[in-house]
């Protein structure tokens, strides 16, 4: 046996002394979990839930700044301007990212099925937010509740009426009207429940990182409970920027290291900069007033769209940050090529064009005008084009640029012959809002039925195909492109970025700046 020294004997004591303290403290904490009454279930970092990626080298230091809007929330479904919007993205995850094809991949959810007016998602309840709670369904149903509310996720969420925890990795949405696609959708931010009460809220998790407020001061902290890939950068510090317009020039100043830009604002400023162009939902389109003298003939409408070039303004007029596109709905949509749908022949025919005009009995030359906002340079250049285009067939436009108030007001009024319009659809390409009652395209015929071949089209009882001939053959407005967006970054990050609609800053776990 071996024998104790007296410095051994005078250490013994306390040695056991403090495996008892330990012992009453792992007691007590025991005893308060049981008896807290309070739900919430966390998860250990240790538990595996933040596994570190295979040969992916941690970087300590490496620092980024990005802008945030200092007039905007921090709170999802507050949020009002898509840079706050885009920073939320880093903090929050959905049940569901959408691709540039606009199809769902599993966030949050890990599967989902579909029947009739119920959609159902199975949830991955291994996830913690950035606090180490556990996430279950009630995150899920709270989240929806506010989604829906929001301004910014209204519209998203139209054709979902409610949702339901039906377990604690379960929620039943109930659809508001038929919709195939429902589940391309389900893209808005989960928080953690009762932490995004009203607009000054700092809500809770469950992204890459983690809000961290200091005083005046706002960073994003690695969340080290996230099931992502460690990242080299583990801060990011959030830079307050009075306007959006001036975020180019403060790239270059180096006071951030990068933004998203959607192009929303019609210009274009070339940067000392990489980018990383994405598709977005934004579909722009030629509105046709059938009140108009001879627009009221579909055989004078499909003769527009023929003689559009919808390449070269893609190209030219939007420079290059826009997709071609002769159907409403986003030609790289994977709906389409799941129903192998060939739309390539839809393409700009002078010669189909001029025989259209012939038919509908127009031999001479028509006058019209086309209204357009005088804000937006991208659309300015594109009614240019336009116009060229459409001298091919006889048709003579007069473009009238018009301050948004009066673009609006011409609109209502029914001032117009053709107008370049906007709209941003969502992430299923539901296309409700441009048909039906209440739609937001405006000169269409209250006689049109495309929005009942739609209405067949979501209920299953027509195929794509077949909408899209009922929609070419009344053309109640002619398609021209989608715009895209760009994450702009400093020449000083590697690797190339990686971005798409879900998340902008969709690779920066990889991301390291170079000093």
């Amino acid at each position: 046996m071996k024998s104790i020294t007296k410095q051994e004997k005078r250490f013994l004591p306390r040695q056991c002394q403090l495996r008892k303290i330990f012992s009453a403290l792992l007691v007590i904490a025991l005893l308060s979990v049981l008896f807290s009454g309070c739900d919430d279930t966390v998860i250990s970092t240790n538990t595996g839930t933040t596994p570190d990626p295979d040969n992916h080298s941690y970087t300590t230091g490496s620092v980024l700044n990005i802008g945030i809007s200092e007039n905007d929330s921090l709170n999802p479904y507050f949020i009002k301007t898509d840079l706050n919007s885009d920073i939320t993205d880093l903090v929050f995850e959905p049940l569901f990212y959408i691709d540039d094809s606009f199809c769902a991949r599993n966030a949050l959810a890990k599967s989902y099925t579909q029947n009739d007016m119920t959609l159902t998602v199975k949830l991955d309840t291994s996830v913690a937010f950035s606090d180490g709670v556990q996430f279950s369904s009630s995150d899920v149903v709270y989240s929806f509740n506010l989604a829906k509310q929001s301004e910014y996720f209204r519209n998203e969420l139209s054709g979902i009426a409610s949702a339901t925890a039906t377990a604690s990795d379960t929620v039943s949405f109930t659809l508001s009207t038929k919709c195939i696609n429902a589940v391309d959708s389900l893209s808005f931010p989960i928080v953690k429940t009762s932490t995004a009460a009203d607009k000054d809220a700092v809500p809770v998790g469950t992204g890459l990182y983690k809000f961290n407020i200091s005083g005046e001061k706002t960073d994003l902290q690695y969340n080290p409970y996230c099931k992502k890939p460690r990242p080299n950068i583990t801060t990011i510090n959030l830079v307050r920027i009075p306007s959006s317009s001036t975020m180019i020039h403060t790239l270059e100043l180096g006071t951030i290291d990068a933004f998203f830009d959607d192009m929303s604002s019609g210009s274009y400023s070339q940067a000392n900069a990489q980018t990383a162009k994405t598709n977005l939902t934004n579909l722009v389109f030629l509105g046709m007033n059938s009140n108009s003298y001879g627009l009221s003939s579909a055989a004078l409408r499909q003769a527009v769209y023929y003689s559009i070039n919808r390449q070269s303004i893609a190209k030219n007029s939007f420079k290059n940050y826009a997709t071609e596109s002769a159907v409403p709905y986003h030609p790289e949509w994977h709906v389409i090529s799941e129903s192998e749908y060939d739309i390539s022949g839809l393409t700009l025919n002078y010669s189909e064009a001029q025989k259209l005009m012939k038919e509908a009995g127009f031999n001479e030359k028509i006058n019209y005008t086309l209204i357009v906002y005088s804000g937006n340079n991208f659309k300015i250049a594109a009614a240019k084009e336009l116009q060229e285009n459409l001298k091919n067939i006889g048709i003579n436009l007069t473009i009238s640029e018009l301050t948004w108030e009066n673009y609006q007001l011409a609109l209502s009024g029914g001032n117009y012959d053709f107008y370049i319009g906007e709209i941003r659809l969502p992430m299923n390409m539901n296309l409700s809002a441009l048909f039906g009652d209440n739609r937001a395209v405006y000169g269409i015929s209250a006689t049109d039925t495309t929005a009942t071949a739609y209405s067949e089209y979501l209920g299953g009882n027509i195929s794509l195909e077949a909408f899209t001939r009922s929609f070419l053959q009344n053309m109640p407005f002619a398609p021209i492109c989608f715009r895209m967006g760009s994450l702009i970054y400093s020449n000083n990050i590697t690797p190339a970025a990686d971005s798409d609609m879900s998340n902008a800053y969709k690779n920066i776990y990889e991301w390291t700046v170079i000093n």
